[in-house]
């Protein structure tokens, strides 16, 4: 065990390791209020569905392609934490940048670079907090459950200030604020070193991960049912607001309201998965995200979008899910590496088939049948792995 990641560890000042990581986590999840705000932003602009899927398309494309590289870049560094502020600063430079110009060329350049950064941050965090949890005897849910109490209390300000004269553009400048308190709560936070950074041990290849049965298996169910989120999700915020006449503010009251009711979940997620073992938990969490999204299908009303956007709890109990069982099955060299795979296979299959293919489907069609196809490539891959998982003691066993 690294003595950095020691529960009483550090120089005796400031708040405890475990302190520190609830206050960051705290905050880091604030980065993502904004994020549902950018296709609003492109909308605004006048792009159609298929240029703002072109954009966001590419951009997680070329992100995802990267990310297993940079991951296995940051194995090897000598502190994982200062490489994720140095990751967080760039974004927060990056992203405001974005207001400059309203071209479709110069939009799609600044965000891709933008998204290279950005995404590899979360992959490098729950890395850091799950391996710092398991040395330590902590359970990963309470301290990812920080992050929704921050998203919520940032998301109450951010549609206040979204539902303002040019207020879907504040919220680029209002990312780089809260990039700066994230900078600075890192400094808290011990180095945490990349195992495969020790001198006179052998290097651990990145692709080992890719051995592992349990692995690919946990990746491939991640890729699905993120594909199935990403298809409903990513002109969920178009349809509310445009579609069903929700605005703004009240559009951000729905996803502070769902983050709120993420945080019970996220509490009891490692007791949920010793109490029913993986199999079963999978199993619940696809029928849940298919129940989600063909609610948002038949919805009529602003109370049943309300609903749906409630559930949003389940795409983040299964990420912890993931995030766990794999930081269990792999090498303590290739931890990062591993989370960060797991994400640009995810990335790469999900956010192709939601931005461009959901985008050209949505002008074709509209958004609406969009939810349908969720609901159902969820409501397959609850059945498929449920099957898949059943002769698999690695992962079907409780713990």
């Amino acid at each position: 065990m690294e003595k950095a990641t020691k529960e009483k560890s550090g120089k005796g000042r400031g708040p405890s390791p475990y302190t520190a990581f609830l206050l960051f986590n705290t905050v880091f999840f604030m980065m993502d209020t904004v994020s549902s705000y950018f296709n609003l932003y492109l909308d605004e602009l006048g792009f159609t569905k298929t240029m703002i899927g072109t954009v966001t398309g590419a951009a997680w494309l070329a992100a995802m392609i990267c990310q297993p590289g940079l991951g296995a870049w940051l194995d090897r560094s000598a502190s994982r934490t200062g490489m994720l502020q140095g990751l967080i600063l760039t974004t927060a430079v990056l992203y405001p940048m974005v207001l400059l110009n309203n071209s479709f060329v110069y939009i799609l350049c600044v965000y891709t670079v933008y998204l290279i950064f950005r995404r590899l941050q979360p992959a490098v965090n729950t890395a850091l907090t799950v391996e710092y949890a398991e040395q330590n005897g902590r359970d990963y849910g309470p301290i990812r459950m920080m992050g929704a109490v921050g998203y919520t209390l940032m998301m109450t300000f951010i549609s206040w200030a979204a539902g303002r004269e040019n207020g879907t553009a504040s919220t680029f400048w209002l990312y780089s604020l809260i990039c700066l308190g994230n900078i600075l709560l890192l400094f808290l936070l011990p180095p945490m070193p990349g195992h495969n950074a020790r001198r006179g041990k052998e290097k651990v290849s990145f692709l080992s991960v890719l051995k592992n049965r349990g692995v690919v298996l946990l990746i491939l169910y991640h890729v699905l049912i993120t594909t199935a989120n990403g298809i409903g999700n990513a002109y969920f915020s178009i349809y509310a607001v445009s579609d069903m006449g929700t605005g703004n503010s009240l559009y951000g009251i729905m996803v502070a309201v769902g983050s709120m009711l993420e945080i019970p979940f996220l509490f009891l997620a490692d007791r949920i998965i010793r109490r029913l073992g993986t199999r079963k938990t999978v199993f619940i969490l696809g029928l849940l995200m298919a129940l989600r999204w063909g609610n948002a299908y038949f919805s009529v009303s602003t109370g049943q979008l309300f609903v749906t956007q409630g559930m949003n709890f389940v795409i983040i109990l299964e990420g912890v899910t993931v995030a766990i069982l794999i930081s269990r099955l792999v090498l303590p060299e290739v931890k990062t590496a591993a989370q960060t795979l797991a994400a640009s296979f995810q990335g790469i299959a999900s956010i192709v088939i939601s931005s461009f293919g959901g985008g050209v489907l949505a002008d074709a069609f509209g958004i609406r049948p969009l939810f349908m196809i969720a609901a159902a490539i969820a409501l397959g891959t609850a059945f498929l792995f449920f099957a898949l998982l059943r002769k698999d003691q690695a992962l079907s066993c409780p713990g």
